[in-house]
């Protein structure tokens, strides 16, 4: 799990930030069926540096990762900058979501207003693995991350 504090990695730090600028990703659930299903979140990272996303509660997302918290995300920027993220989500709930809602609101302002206030969620995104690609470079760069 990657968490501030003077433990942090660099790789941890840089991530971070990378998930501050680009503030969206593609998330991948199991469908449970055997199916992947794939969608567009948007992400931040709270100053806490957990990856968090929200979702209604009636979405295919939030049925696979209730089921099956395994995911993977990757986070694109100018074509040239991608990570790879490999984890676990998990629902926030009471006091746990204040802080996930705060950080989404402020990186995405109207993302946490809604329609159907009952039925907005929370995630975390607990990572277990993560790597990058900047084909911006020459020779190309691409290495896992050390988040721990």
């Amino acid at each position: 799990m990657v968490e501030l504090g003077n433990t942090l990695t660099e790789d941890a730090r840089w991530l971070v930030g990378f998930v501050r600028e680009v503030g969206g990703a593609v998330l991948a659930s199991n469908s449970g069926t055997g199916a992947p299903e794939s969608a567009y979140v948007l992400v931040t990272a709270t100053d806490a540096s957990k990856i968090v996303f929200g979702t209604n509660a009636q979405s295919r997302k939030f049925t696979n990762i209730t089921a099956d918290p395994r995911v993977s995300m990757v986070l694109m920027q100018d074509g040239a900058h991608e990570v790879q993220l490999e984890g676990e989500a998990r629902v926030l709930e009471g006091s746990d979501a204040a802080p996930a809602a705060e950080a989404l609101a402020a990186q995405h302002p109207g993302s946490t207003d809604t329609q159907d206030p009952e039925n907005l969620r929370l995630l975390e995104f607990t990572v277990r693995w993560a790597s990058r690609t900047d084909t911006s470079q020459q020779p190309p760069l691409a290495a896992e991350l050390e988040l721990r």
